[in-house]
């Protein structure tokens, strides 16, 4: 992992960050976030002096403790979407979505259960999966894309997003997928309860070891759901004062040709254009562009 190191340290009144300290910072108030359930996974949490400790979830909290001795305040991750207006597919198939690395802790395997199970019983299924990491195979039905920035509409469109994980201590697409109405396909871990994912309701929980799976539920696609997630505290530190405009002008310069077609712009290498601040992130994610 490449390590960066600014030159000056940074000023501020309050300075979050997450999994170590690589910067020199100048804070009246320092925070680390905990999002993670250290008691279920091969590395330990760090601690630094004059620190304070935030964590996504009860469970997050628990375990930081349990293993530090120092306190951990909860305030659940924020989150706010609105049901984007599409249908759902309408062309007899089984819908499944996911977005996550393919690696073994976040259910490689399941996903590839899961996927010969619905072959075997003759289930027609597509599966699409959003993945940044090496593409491993699943099953036959499924497609892979790269990340993008938002896939709120192609969530909504789905009948179920998929997410097999061996641990969690939020798991932000399962609660997105909850909030504009697709149920979940889940493995049965305690975070789930805490946030309110119920089997039979709206999702499909899983055991561990893939021998519980309720295919015919599944195929039944009968699951509605009307969800909020828990309360987001953030606005004990933060102020709630929006300065950020996603639709602000800025200007960026090009890192290959390329072709925009929602902005009509066709240019070349290291072209100076100017694009929406959210596309803008959109576009660096891919690589396509630097600010």
């Amino acid at each position: 992992m490449e390590v960066h190191k600014y030159k000056e340290p940074i000023k501020c009144d309050k300075f979050f960050c997450n999994y170590g300290l690589n910067i020199e910072v100048e804070a009246k108030e320092k925070y680390e976030m905990i999002h993670c359930d250290f008691k279920q996974v091969d590395f330990k949490p760090l601690v630094y002096d004059g620190f304070k400790y935030i964590g996504v979830s009860k469970l997050a909290c628990d375990s930081f403790t349990e293993l530090t001795g120092k306190e951990c305040e909860l305030i659940y991750n924020p989150i706010e979407i609105d049901k984007p207006n599409v249908e759902k597919y309408n062309d007899g198939k089984l819908h499944l979505i996911s977005a996550t690395r393919l690696t073994k802790e976040k259910g490689l395997m399941r996903m590839q259960k899961l996927a010969k199970m619905l072959e075997q019983a003759g289930i027609d299924y597509e599966w699409v999966v959003y993945t940044n990491r090496k593409r491993q195979p699943i099953g036959n039905n499924v497609i892979y894309k790269d990340t993008e920035l938002d896939i709120i509409k192609e969530i909504a469109k789905a009948d179920y997003l998929v997410q097999l994980s061996n641990c969690e201590s939020y798991c932000y697409s399962v609660v997105e997928a909850l909030m504009v109405g697709t149920p979940v396909i889940v493995t049965d871990l305690p975070v789930y309860k805490e946030l309110g994912v119920i089997h039979n309701k709206n999702a499909i929980v899983c055991d561990l070891d893939m021998k519980q799976v309720d295919l015919h539920l599944i195929k039944e696609k009968s699951l509605k759901t009307a969800y909020k997630p828990p309360k987001s505290e953030w606005g004990k530190y933060l102020s709630t004062n929006k300065t950020y405009n996603p639709n602000e002008l800025v200007e960026v310069r090009t890192l290959r040709r390329i072709w925009l077609v929602e902005e009509n712009i066709h240019t070349g290498y290291g072209k100076i254009i100017k694009v929406t601040k959210a596309r803008a992130s959109e576009l660096e994610a891919k690589g396509l562009i630097e600010w």
